[in-house]
């Protein structure tokens, strides 16, 4: 239909679609955050159709739809709810990629089979796949029309938006992945220059081991060579000789061993990783291994499968590692032969790789040994096959080389370790958490230990602020130092100055600028897991009991974050999502701190004090703090020059109305508590129920949320902001009690005006 037929023909929904078009073009350059989009396309499909209930499913690597943002639907149902694509209602939609609006399921043919829709007021809804480009990237689900049954116009509204959030979802992952790729080449600098650092110190410490021997050596060999006769000493020098000799052996082969990634496992950092993934984009995918092949004219191919289980290793280790063996195989291979790889899975992941052409049987038994690098004038390709086989060793993979009856063949046998993915995780997590707590509770060295089963000892698993040798070497036995009885005792523990601690009474270690610090115990099911350590406040005074109170609710999410690892309970995307949602949880704090550092301080006191005002008890004071701290860190993934615009775009208010959603998503695998979740998600809503989300009304508004709204209001007036002047904390109070009983809870607005007149803001 042309534009103007169809705008004339029906003018409502021409400027529906219209300003649908508005909305995400604007919510392209808004934010790229994957959650925030999410929302703000849920928003707009359930506004657009007067629904209450609606989905934005994804697709995951087993071709299964998940729930990745919802409206109306029971949290835990979201986290447990998995279905394959061909079944189901959404899994249908999905293999057929078929949009469709059923008006009654009971009497759709289509469904027939689908009645039990307990969850579900109405039988009506609308399920749009999302597509890019072909590909299915997930499905949008909209149900519970509040004023009747969805009809064929609305059904165009969902289509414009599928499509449209296709085009600004397929944005969002490409960035995604553009910042994971920024933080691997990141990462891989760091290690290179902390690996650099470490072998430069180790080649010095034996530069100065190596002097005395050699000396030794050199001063008998002169004595021996200048006597006039052999005399019955010979043999006292024979034995310095041999035993200096010994020396200088070991200490040799300690430094070759080193070099030949003896001692890898120091410098190792793993991570899970899908195989195939490494292969094609990293492997395959690599410049210099093509130039290398090309030149050599031979030919590499992959037979590589998607649906492989999810390995735990070093991601550039294990690409070096077969680059290692690819170039290392060429040696042995003539122009116009191939490598093909495959990949294949049982009990273990394997990977073969074929050669076009059999290899000397005399050379097979040396390839991957140290024995086989001297002659043949092709030593650096022989050293990559012998690093490769390193590689494999401190991963513990299994190598294995053979003739076959037409080819040479490596196979590589890869464990799945559900233990080991748990580790991995554990590892990576732990940094994101210490970043995250240095940045939150505003201290410059933190530490997480937890305890080793194996040797009964708490060693630091992850550390902000300590150099990697005291990292390494720290080991505490339960009741010992104050991290040790912290353990033992189960008790957390708040010093102001270690040097006149009754229970102590040690000298302050000079890399700490305070005396004062933080241990609290991690426990799970009651039972001590580790402990978290907290020195060096930034402002360099001692820490509070304020400080203890939020640390000890960050120890519990960080002890709640393990078990549930350790319990299993989570899908196999789950592990990823784990390490990108604290990386961008930690993006988003860093932001807050940058943009907002100073008023944290002032609203957590004003918070404080209106709660004390209104007789809130200890609990509620605690989490009102933590609470303080988090609640609008989903503002941190809208674009700055909305957050400061003076008016804004109908798209870009839902987009900005989206936020305490953002902070939910940003919180995912964070936040445990219900009661926190629920006061970030209403602390925009009104006395007189014109809030949002939900439009909550009266005391139904969670009292801290209340509290907050109000406290916030005041922060936000007497602050400056890009697109207005301050004002003063007079006018503040009265704008504010102007809208008591419309906007703010009168009783919490007469506490702060009562604590504000006890304590006059400058």
């Amino acid at each position: 239909m042309p534009y103007n037929a169809l705008k004339m023909d029906n003018p409502k929904l021409f400027e529906k679609k219209l300003s649908i078009l508005n909305e995400i073009s604007s919510a392209i350059v808004a934010t790229d955050n994957i959650r925030a989009i999410a929302n703000l396309i849920l928003d707009l499909a359930i506004n657009y159709t007067n629904a209450e209930k609606g989905s934005i499913m994804l697709l995951n690597e087993k071709e299964e739809l998940y729930i990745l943002e919802a409206r109306g639907i029971d949290i835990h149902f979201i986290r447990s709810y998995r279905v394959k694509v061909g079944e189901g209602i959404a899994g249908t939609v999905a293999e057929q990629k078929t949009p469709v609006l059923v008006e009654d399921i009971e009497k759709d043919e289509r469904f027939k089979m689908r009645k039990s829709r307990d969850r579900f007021k109405t039988r009506s809804f609308i399920s749009c796949p999302i597509i890019s480009r072909n590909r299915l990237l997930g499905v949008l689900n909209i149900n519970d029309k509040a004023d009747g049954v969805f009809k064929e116009d609305e059904l165009s509204l969902i289509k414009i938006l599928a499509n449209q959030a296709a085009i600004v979802l397929d944005d969002a992952f490409l960035m995604n992945q553009l910042r994971f790729k920024a933080s691997e080449l990141e990462d891989l600098n760091r290690k290179l220059i902390e690996t650099d650092v470490v072998k430069t110190e180790f080649l010095t410490r034996i530069s100065h081991e190596l002097r005395t021997p050699l000396n030794s050596i050199k001063g008998a060999i002169y004595y021996l060579q200048n006597a006039d006769k052999i005399k019955g000493e010979q043999r006292e020098f024979q034995s310095i000789i041999s035993n200096e000799t010994d020396k200088l052996i070991g200490l040799v082969e300690n430094l070759l061993d080193f070099l030949m990634l003896e001692n890898e496992m120091k410098v190792i950092k793993k991570t899970v990783l899908s195989l195939p993934e490494v292969l094609e984009n990293d492997v395959l995918g690599s410049k210099l291994l093509n130039v290398t092949l090309s030149r050599k004219n031979i030919h590499l191919s992959a037979d590589l499968s998607k649906s492989i289980t999810e390995v735990v290793g070093d991601k550039i280790r294990i690409v070096q590692f077969f680059i290692n063996i690819i170039e290392g195989l060429c040696q042995y291979l003539e122009s116009g032969d191939s490598i093909a790889v495959r990949l294949h899975e049982n009990d273990d992941v394997e990977v073969k790789l074929t050669a076009s052409r059999k290899l000397p049987e005399a050379v097979i038994p040396f390839l991957f040994s140290p024995s086989h690098l001297s002659g043949g004038g092709q030593e650096k390709d022989k050293l990559k096959l012998y690093l490769a086989s390193k590689t494999a060793e401190v991963h513990k993979w299994g190598l294995h080389a053979e003739n076959t009856a037409e080819a040479f063949e490596i196979t590589i046998h890869v464990p799945k370790s559900a233990r080991e993915k748990v580790d991995a995780i554990i590892d990576l997590t732990m940094e994101k958490f210490m970043e995250f707590i240095s940045e939150l509770l505003d201290v410059n060295t933190c530490s997480i230990m937890l305890d080793n089963k194996l040797t009964g000892e708490l060693t630091i698993k992850s550390a902000r602020g300590l150099g990697e040798d005291v990292v390494n070497r720290t080991r505490i036995k339960f009741g010992d130092s104050v991290a040790g009885w912290v353990a033992l005792e189960g008790k957390p523990l708040l010093i102001e100055d270690i040097e006149s601690d009754p229970r102590f009474r040690r000298k302050s270690i000079s890399q700490y600028n305070t005396k004062s610090l933080i241990s609290l115990p991690l426990k799970i099911n009651g039972n001590v897991i580790g402990v978290l350590n907290l020195n060096n406040k930034k402002t360099a005074g001692p820490f509070t009991e304020q400080d203890l109170s939020l640390a000890s609710i960050l120890g519990e999410r960080i002890t709640n974050f393990i078990n549930t690892l350790n319990s299993g309970d989570y899908f196999d995307e789950d592990l990823k999502q784990f390490v990108s949602t604290f990386d961008n949880l930690l993006n988003a704090e860093k932001t807050y701190q940058k943009k907002y550092q100073k008023k944290r301080g002032v609203f957590s006191s004003l918070l404080t004090r209106t709660m004390d005002m209104l007789g809130a008890d200890e609990e509620q004071k605690k989490t009102a703090r933590y609470v303080s701290m988090i609640y609008d860190l989903g503002l941190m993934t809208i674009d700055e020059n909305v957050l400061d615009k003076k008016v804004l775009t109908h798209s870009e208010k839902c987009t900005v109305k989206a936020h305490p959603f953002n902070t939910l998503g940003l919180l995912n695998n964070f936040e445990f508590s219900e009661e926190v979740k629920k006061i970030i998600l209403h602390h925009h809503e009104r006395w007189d129920g014109e809030g949002y989300p939900d439009k909550l009304r009266g005391e139904e508004i969670p009292f801290i949320s209340r509290v907050l709204s109000v406290v916030d209001a005041f922060c936000a007036m007497v602050s400056e902001r890009p697109y207005r002047k301050t004002i003063s904390p007079q006018e503040a109070v009265e704008d504010i009690k102007k809208h008591a009983g419309s906007i703010y809870d009168p009783a919490i607005v007469s506490a702060l005006e009562k604590v504000l007149k006890a304590h006059p803001q400058n």
